[in-house]
């Protein structure tokens, strides 16, 4: 098994009047493996990103809490709310504006930015909701490339899921498809992997596992599993 580490200070934090951000992606480091963009966000009431252009990715966005108000050139109008994954296929190209659906709580989430597996896709998205019990002490998968389970499906060989362990709860990830790595983000908490701890805003990307990889939280722990296809290589 090989990992790399990549700790909160490693993120590229960016604090404006209206949004905190932390990037784990930046110009000297692109991609691990398919996965090419992972954002953390805290958008204050009110505020949001307006009407702006993609092509050709697969966005999908994680909710740690509150609600965003959520409109594209598609016609669709819905709230991203806490519990819920949405996904988008960019594909030939799309406009959509992500706004803070509170004028006075924060919205925190994280948006993922993972190549499509195939070009040249009509614009769509879908969304995957869940409850809180749903991944306590386990690992709940939210985005599948065939729709497994009722998820989400997105354009690309790659598995989203999320996970709650309480203290002391040890758990396995298996990769689901032989060949892809996991980068695995510790949104909250503490947790053992391998030799490395991980605590909030740390990261560990791990590949040529040849087996599972066992977790162990530490102290109450919300975790974030990104598996992709590694075909690109690594790049941070």
């Amino acid at each position: 098994m090989k990992t790399l580490l990549r700790s909160n200070q490693d993120r590229w934090h960016k604090q404006e009047p209206w949004k905190k951000s932390a990037y784990a992606f930046v110009p000297y480091r692109t991609h691990f493996g398919e996965l090419c963009g992972f954002a953390d966000d805290v958008v204050q009431g009110g505020h949001g990103f307006g009407l702006h252009p993609h092509q050709e990715m697969e966005i999908s966005t994680i909710v740690v809490a509150g609600a965003q108000q959520h409109e594209d050139s598609t016609g669709s109008q819905h709230h991203v709310t806490e519990n819920m994954v949405q996904t988008m296929s960019a594909g030939t190209g799309i406009q959509h504006s992500e706004v803070n659906a509170s004028s006075t709580e924060p919205f925190h989430s994280y948006q993922i930015w993972v190549y499509p597996k195939v070009n040249s896709v009509s614009p769509r998205h879908a969304t995957f909701t869940y409850q809180p019990a749903d991944k306590l002490n386990r690992i709940l998968l939210t985005l599948s490339p065939d729709g497994r389970n009722g998820t989400a499906i997105i354009n690309q060989d790659a598995f989203f899921s999320v996970s709650r362990l309480q203290p002391g709860t040890m758990i396995d990830y298996t990769m689901y498809l032989p060949g892809n790595g996991v980068y695995l983000h510790c949104v909250s908490g503490e947790i053992a992997v391998a030799e490395h701890k991980l605590r909030s805003g740390d990261a560990l990307g791990v590949y040529e596992t040849g087996g599972p990889i066992t977790i162990t939280a530490v102290v109450d722990s919300e975790l974030i599993f990104v598996e992709v296809p590694m075909t690109r290589g690594i790049q941070i």
